[in-house]
């Protein structure tokens, strides 16, 4: 029996890999994403065997008979042949449970959450934050018509907006490495709270940074501020944290698809002013990547195919592969399972 026995975790999750990468590829160029999930998985083994005897004799039977000089010879043979046919069953999800959760924004406890289990948070904060304080993110409003020059003005507005809140990100790091921020979870009143904290002294050297992320995200001059989801209102005690839903994140992470110059010039896709003359996503201003190709791509990570062409990520894209392996841990907490779609596993006990 071969020991390269059918993979179903690695099968599953391959093809879970590829599902993804596609609905993002179909949501660079405007189409609606299709999901699926696993119903049913089976396998079908065959076996297949056979004896075979075979000799060379004398005519007389006579054992002693020499034919060519040889005595006379008894040969035989056994063959065992095994196969392995595994079935995967999808069956498209949708419903209104299913769209309310994808299109709900994540809450802002996850992120802190993941932060504490060692997720990769500054990729988490560039792709799942939308709003923090005053700082807002690439938005994702009405798109007027390519060409015109308010389709110019937003794509450098959006472009404006995207390196500002890069910068934040990256203020917000460097302060919380030398201990100057930190976000408290604190109960009160029987309901949690979470709140900005931001160190009593500072060393001479980070206040000017400390300064531009606070006129960055607006923050007057306390040291606490509570944590909240609301946009208007908001208290000289509170800093606003407006998060995206799932569906939003893929469509942010759909911007760092270089598509074809042809697709960009015929008018196929967007041109949010980020691919550059050669076709190279402007690096580090989308935290993914995925590159595309006339032909099949070899040694990659993983790669689908949509309108004659192959989109795939690099082996040694990190952050792509992170932002990938984020955006699907969250579709599988946000997107419950629909009745009745449990994988069933069906394998043969004899």
């Amino acid at each position: 029996m071969p020991a390269d026995r059918f993979d179903y975790n690695a099968a599953i999750a391959k093809s879970t890999r590829e599902q993804m990468l596609l609905n993002i590829v179909r949501s660079r160029y405007l189409e609606v994403p299709v999901f699926l999930t696993v119903t049913s998985v089976l396998t079908q083994y065959e076996y297949d065997s056979s004896i075979g005897v075979g000799g060379i004799f004398g005519i007389n039977g006579d054992s002693t008979n020499v034919i060519g000089g040889s005595e006379d010879v008894i040969s035989g043979d056994a063959n065992l042949r095994f196969s392995e046919r595994p079935t995967i069953t999808y069956l498209p999800v949708e419903g209104q449970e299913f769209s309310a959760h994808l299109l709900s924004d994540i809450p802002s406890e996850i992120i802190f959450a993941a932060a504490q289990a060692g997720w990769p948070v500054d990729v988490f904060m560039r792709i799942g934050i939308q709003r923090l304080g005053a700082a807002e993110n690439m938005s994702f409003g009405e798109v007027p018509a390519p060409g015109s020059i308010d389709s110019n003005v937003q794509s450098e507005s959006d472009f404006k907006k995207l390196k500002r809140f890069e910068r934040l990100i990256n203020l917000i790091f460097i302060l919380s490495d030398r201990e100057i921020l930190e976000v408290q979870h604190v109960e009160e009143d029987g309901r949690s709270h979470n709140y900005f904290i931001i160190a009593e002294t500072v060393p001479e050297d980070l206040r000017p940074l400390l300064g531009e992320l606070r006129q960055l995200i607006g923050l007057s001059d306390r040291n606490r501020f509570r944590i909240t989801d609301r946009v208007t209102n908001i208290k000289d005690d509170e800093i606003s944290i407006q998060t995206r839903s799932v569906m939003a994140m893929m469509e942010f992470m759909a911007r760092g698809v270089e598509v074809p110059l042809e697709h960009l010039e015929d008018g196929w896709v967007i041109d949010y002013g980020l691919q550059t003359s050669d076709g190279e996503v402007a690096k580090g201003l989308i935290p993914f990547r995925m590159r595309s190709s006339n032909n099949r791509p070899a040694n990659v990570f993983a790669a689908v195919r949509f309108n004659d062409y192959w989109y795939y990520i690099d082996h040694d894209d990190i952050t792509s592969k992170r932002a990938l392996s984020l955006i699907i841990v969250l579709f599988r907490l946000m997107a419950p399972t629909p009745s009745g779609a449990a994988p069933i596993l069906t394998l043969p006990t004899g």
